[in-house]
């Protein structure tokens, strides 16, 4: 999701003016030393993660140029979600024809996103997280969740059974939600097929400020099967920073807060393990901040932040390479083109919490 979603449904096929393609003045941060905890596992898991979705990297647009990159049509979302029926309805229909059970909620999530990819490749552009990045945040995710199910083997021992948390800034019409549902679901069967004792858990927490696109995306989730994963929490939306006054920035310091106290008060979230970002891009470092003073990113945690090279994010760059020059964190950026695009250039920087993070 390129930016704030609540005013692009109620745009006709109009060009937003971006500054597209300009890499941060920061210098990338990759991490290479073999051992270290962003490369460790990450490799072992590609050919796992590629399966969560199509591969649009090289994949070209047959869509009308007029509904390229940065265009919207009026419903667009609800043309979007009767093509993703009627492509279920297709397969279920063959399934049907071959004697074959119903899918599976991962085998559903993959078909989805295929509909979806597919949809924005030949039809209309749309702010969805798209296959390439979608790989990319699955092969992310899969490393963290295997950490995280390795210590929990340690020190569970018939002790309390803690669910891996996820939370996503920035539903849409769910695709992102499905990339992690499908990953950690995936995940979860392989457990159950090794036979473990100590059984996987999971809940993923999904913010949006639009009403009508959580709407959209709870029917995603329902048909993907993955509601009872998925949550859904309508929140404040928030005015651009560039247009508060002085008088206004001890009440946005309110509203940062709601969104930690939303998560521990309202669905008892303790702490998260892996965080996505991918809402209004001035909230980015607000929120990161927020979740990193309420405690709920610890020591383990993981934070996949979309768009920090189109949208020139340096401030929240800035502030992961202080973190990482402290030793608190092991932060890269991974380049790739914006989705569904073929000549917009990209990225996503990938951050483990090494320690908890200093409260300031």
């Amino acid at each position: 999701c390129y930016d704030d979603t609540v005013n692009n449904t109620s745009t006709t096929n109009t060009t937003a003016t971006a500054n597209a393609g300009t890499t941060p003045s920061r210098s990338v941060s990759v991490a290479t030393n073999s051992t270290s905890t962003l490369s460790s596992k990450e490799s072992s898991t590609t050919a796992i993660a590629d399966t969560n979705s199509t591969n649009d990297k090289n994949t070209k647009s047959s869509r009308d140029p007029r509904n390229g990159a940065f265009t919207f049509q009026v419903h667009a979302e609800y043309d979007l979600l009767l093509h993703i029926q009627k492509d279920l309805d297709k397969h279920r229909n063959m399934r049907r024809g071959q004697g074959k059970s119903s899918s599976d909620d991962v085998e559903l999530s993959r078909l989805i996103m295929k509909s979806v990819d597919e949809y924005c490749l030949q039809k209309q552009w749309m702010y969805h997280i798209g296959s390439e990045k979608g790989v990319a945040i699955g092969r992310f995710l899969r490393a963290g969740v295997e950490s995280f199910r390795d210590k929990q083997l340690k020190q569970a021992m018939g002790g309390e059974v803690k669910k891996f948390i996820c939370v996503e800034l920035g539903t849409y019409c769910g695709y992102s939600a499905l990339v992690l549902a499908s990953t950690l679901r995936q995940f979860m069967q392989e457990q159950e097929q090794q036979n473990q004792n100590q059984p996987f858990e999971f809940q993923i927490y999904t913010t949006e400020v639009s009403s009508k696109l959580l709407n959209v995306a709870q029917s995603v989730f329902r048909l993907a099967k993955m509601e009872h994963y998925i949550t859904p929490i309508l929140v404040n939306s928030d005015d651009d920073a560039s247009k508060i006054d002085e008088a206004e920035k001890k009440n946005r310091q309110r509203r940062r807060s709601e969104l930690s106290q939303t998560l521990l008060n309202q669905h008892g979230a303790t702490r998260i393990d892996f965080l996505l970002l991918d809402h209004a891009k001035h909230l980015y470092l607000d929120d990161l901040r927020d979740l990193e003073d309420a405690g709920l990113l610890r020591a383990g945690s993981r934070v996949s932040a979309d768009n920090v090279v189109f949208n020139r994010l340096d401030a929240y760059r800035d502030h992961v390479h202080k973190l990482e020059l402290e030793g608190v964190v092991e932060s890269r950026l991974e380049e790739m083109n914006l989705e569904y695009s073929n000549n917009l250039k990209d990225g996503m920087e990938m951050t483990v919490y090494l320690k908890d993070p200093p409260i300031r």
